[in-house]
Order: C-alpha cells, then structure tokens, then sequence
C-alpha cells in the first residue's frame, strides 16, 4: 500500500518485507526507510504537516515516526478486543488501515 505526502512530494509504502519506506515522487529516488515492525506493514500514511509517519502491521501495532529523522516516536501494541489505542485510532479485530485526522497538536 502507498500513499502520497499532502503536497504530493513524497509517497510513504507499506510493505510485505516489514519496512516502511519513503519516495521521491519527482526523481522516483529511495529518501528514507524505517524497520520496526515484526510481520507484514499492512498501511501508512503521513501527517497533514508531512513530519510524521504512522504505520500498521500484522504484528499488532502501530508506529509512529518522524518522517525526517527516521527517529520512532511511539508506538502501540493493538488487542484483539478492539477500542481507542490513540486520539486518532480505533480498531477492530484487526487492523488494516491508518489515516491522521489530528495529531500531536495538529489543528
């Protein structure tokens, strides 16, 4: 899965290989990469400010990273019974998806 950056200059990939990786969209150019998760990257998607990055994976959680410095500023551990894991996030069973809609302050 991908998804591009609110002012289309970069696209964020989730992929089979459990790493994150973030794309040039004018050079087609690797930027940066970002592993930590345990099993499949199932989603991820940037911040409206395009400074963070949050991805899913099949391993249960969610992480959250700074898009620049590749540096992991949270992560949580997902359950099966399902509820609110962050302000943005609610899930269940499993997760397959992710979005911002406020985060970290964002107005």
């Amino acid at each position: 899965d991908c998804a591009f950056s609110f002012d289309d200059k970069l696209i964020v990939t989730a992929c089979r290989d459990k790493i994150v990786r973030i794309w040039d969209t004018e050079s087609g150019q690797l930027k940066r990469t970002r592993a930590g998760h345990s099993d499949y990257v199932l989603d991820s998607c940037f911040s409206s400010d395009g400074n963070r990055v949050v991805s899913v994976s099949d391993d249960r959680t969610a992480l959250i990273w700074d898009s620049y410095t590749e540096i992991e500023l949270g992560r949580e551990r997902l359950s099966s019974d399902g509820g609110e894991v962050l302000s943005t996030f609610t899930f269940n069973e499993e997760v397959k998806s992710c979005d911002f809609t406020s985060f970290c302050g964002e107005d």
